[in-house]
């Protein structure tokens, strides 16, 4: 199909949709190719070699080495490989120099900066002289008071052919070396599965998301099913109850928990615990109360959506209530359970707030990730990469898992008749309400830790009996200017999730393009698999350079936010356009109305509802975003979930601030979202069948 002027003009929609499919491309493919492009870009390397000394050999600093692996070949010569390849090798074997030698390098002519540096280029023998060549560049420092560049005896070099160098340094010196060069290959990837801490970050959040999920798969599947199947009184007020808990700052629960159970908590020196949540239990712990509600919620709805007359034929024939279950109920429950499982297990696993204010010694990739491009010492762009393109596989690899699990086999039926409901019995009923008095006690101590809290006083980060509102004066003093931010890139984000939403919605569905409608549909849900640490890293190799400068300011926050949640609002916008017959939009056109006009008059005022309800999922979302907010923000941009983390991870910090600050998100979440949940998330009417 050719999006040329003309049929532009006679179908706006092909405009629309050559411009989204270009501004999706960029944010999405061309920012993650971004990042595949640098996780093989291998930079040089560096080490500290500290001469020899009476009779000590020369030796490398092992905790200085960087891009290199070292091997001994003699007593006085080391050997320096990248990427499984000879590189050079250093005798010391004469006191007060060292040689450098290779059999696959040339070396260029030495340079001496007024600093005493010395600057090395060098290239492959029998190669061509590159336009920029690397260079090895070794600086000199002495131990003395302090390390010192020697002045008293500079390095000096003189050639001894192409590929070696004498060098001539002050008597116990250390020796800087540091390697320019760019080049690409796997040798970030091999590095990144093959050292301890990589790997250890890879164990640790594939442990913490499993673990996490099979808890809260087991009790949210569990609460769903006997909401399903018995009639119990205030199921509507359960169903809004869960629904909130399931848009919870993800780092709220960590939080909450960390103040309560902490080393110097509320309930550890209550009752003089020697105990701590801090560490990978507590990380598991928290998160299983994040993601319980995602599990229950979409469990119910595949329970209530089963025939009755499914269940009746099985008891017909013989079958008692649990063969029924696990033969016939299960099964045709397991596409909801399956997908609340996997959008658990992606919570889990992308989780970048719990692990980092739980544990801040437990490795997991999020945080890893963080640490390895945010860090302003030994911090590594192209690891950093690396990692984010494994965690891509990962999740992806996840979502494949899942789409191949429910395109097994058909879970269709013809349904006849709504599930009915029986009454259970009086125990039955006690035991019910048990259970789901705990489990919403679970989900909500963090919200109701944090509204108390809030209203006492905070000192030297331990909490007092005093109350006060001093914490909300200070929030508003202070940080009055973070609560107008994320309220704008919220209202701008959600606008955009909203409008472009509708517009792919209408491509995918009523269009139909040969090769943009589908394209579009699967550049949509990419964001879906990618973390957000990850898309921030994307989002930042792309716009920090003229002249899409970007990095840092509003702009690129809502960005971010916008391709993060747009499936949100794009899915319901699908679901609401599926059920919008063909006809009515055919009609207007018979009688003269354009594209266009047929779309606004028709089309849309029917599909407001069901798309409302996703661009308010959409803004729930954005408001506790945390894991690309924190990579993305500059002052004087700092949204408030910025704010919050930072004044829960240092011992020092304003947890008074944080407390306030975590209210008045919450009061902007949860009245929208009560509204929004009663008026869309009724529990169906059904019939009640006596026990």
């Amino acid at each position: 199909m050719k999006f040329n002027r003309i049929h532009a003009l006679k179908d706006p929609w092909k405009f629309f949709t050559l411009v989204i499919f270009i501004v999706l491309t960029v944010l999405t493919v061309v920012s993650q190719l971004w990042i595949l492009r640098t996780s093989v870009q291998e930079k040089g390397g560096a080490f500290t070699l500290r001469t020899g000394q009476a009779d000590q050999p020369a030796e490398i600093e092992a905790e200085t080495l960087s891009g290199f692996t070292v091997h001994q070949e003699a007593p006085s010569v080391i050997a320096l490989a990248r990427a499984g390849h000879d590189f050079f090798s250093i005798d010391s074997s004469v006191p007060g120099q060292i040689v450098l030698s290779s059999q696959t390098t040339s070396f260029g002519e030495p340079a001496l900066d007024e600093d005493g540096k010395l600057t090395i280029p060098y290239g492959a023998t029998g190669q061509p002289a590159a336009r920029k060549p690397a260079t090895l560049q070794i600086e000199q420092k002495v131990f003395g008071a302090l390390f010192q560049s020697s002045a008293g005896q500079r390095l000096q070099v003189e050639r001894l052919s192409p590929g070696s160098l004498r060098i001539h340094h002050a008597p116990r010196a250390y020796l800087n070396f540091r390697d320019s060069s760019v080049r690409f290959g796997l040798g970030n990837y091999i590095t990144f599965l093959t050292t301890g801490k990589y790997l250890d970050a890879i164990v640790n959040s594939l442990l913490i998301a499993l673990t996490a999920t099979v808890v809260a798969g087991v009790l949210g599947t569990m609460l769903a099913y006997l909401y399903a199947r018995y009639k119990m009184p205030m199921t509507s007020a359960v169903i809004s109850l869960v629904t909130m808990a399931s848009v919870s700052p993800p780092f709220l629960g960590a939080y909450a928990w960390r103040m309560l159970l902490g080393s110097s908590g509320i309930i550890t020196r209550l009752l003089g615990l020697n105990w701590t949540i801090m560490g990978m239990h507590g990380v598991i712990w928290v998160i299983i109360w994040l993601i319980f509600p995602v599990v229950f919620l979409l469990s119910y709805d595949s329970f209530v959506s089963i025939d009755n007359s499914m269940r009746e034929c099985s008891y017909s024939l013989g079958a008692d209530r649990r063969r029924t279950f696990f033969r016939i109920e299960l099964p045709l429950a397991i596409p909801g359970i399956v997908t609340g499982l996997y959008m658990a297990l992606m919570t889990a696993f992308t989780d970048f707030g719990t692990p980092y204010i739980i544990s801040l010694d437990l490795n997991t990739l999020p945080v890893l990730i963080y640490k390895e491009f945010m860090s302003e010492v030994g911090g590594n762009y192209s690891i950093a990469s690396t990692g984010s393109v494994v965690m891509v596989l990962l999740s992806s690899g996840i979502l494949l898992v899942q789409r191949l699990y429910l395109a097994k086999r058909s879970y269709a039926s013809i349904k006849t008749q709504q599930p009915s409901a029986r009454m259970p019995s009086a125990g039955k009923k006690v035991a019910i309400e048990i259970l789901t008095l705990a489990l919403i006690a679970m989900a909500f101590v963090p919200h109701i830790t944090v509204l108390v809290t809030s209203f006492f006083k905070w000192e030297a980060g331990i909490l007092s009996s005093i109350p006060t509102w001093e914490n909300f004066v200070r929030l508003f003093n202070l940080s009055l200017n973070s609560i107008w931010v994320t309220l704008t890139t919220g209202t701008a984000a959600t606008f955009l999730t909203f409008a472009v939403g509708i517009g792919i919605a209408y491509v995918i569905v009523k269009k139909r393009y040969p090769f943009f409608g589908q394209a579009l549909n699967i550049l949509v849900m990419i964001p879906y698999i990618i973390p957000g640490t990850v898309l921030a890293i994307g989002l930042i190799l792309i716009f920090n350079r003229p002249p899409l400068l970007l990095t840092g300011t509003w702009l690129i926050l809502v960005l971010a936010y916008f391709v993060r949640k747009l499936p949100y609002a794009v899915k319901s916008a699908e679901s609401a356009l599926y059920r919008i017959h063909p006809a009515l939009e055919e009609a207007a056109r018979s009688l003269g109305a354009t594209p266009a006009k047929s779309f606004w008059d028709v089309t849309f005022p029917l599909m407001i509802g069901g798309v409302i309800s996703g661009a308010t999922l959409s803004f729930l979302q954005i408001m506790t975003e945390i894991s690309s907010t924190i990579m993305l923000y500059r002052p004087p941009w700092k949204p408030m979930t910025a704010v919050i983390f930072e004044n829960t991870i240092d011992a020092g910090a304003d947890f008074g601030v944080a407390s306030a600050m975590t209210v008045v998100l919450m009061v902007m979440l949860y009245v929208p979202l009560y509204f929004i949940t009663t008026k869309t998330r009724k529990p169906k009417e059904t019939r009640i069948e006596e026990l």
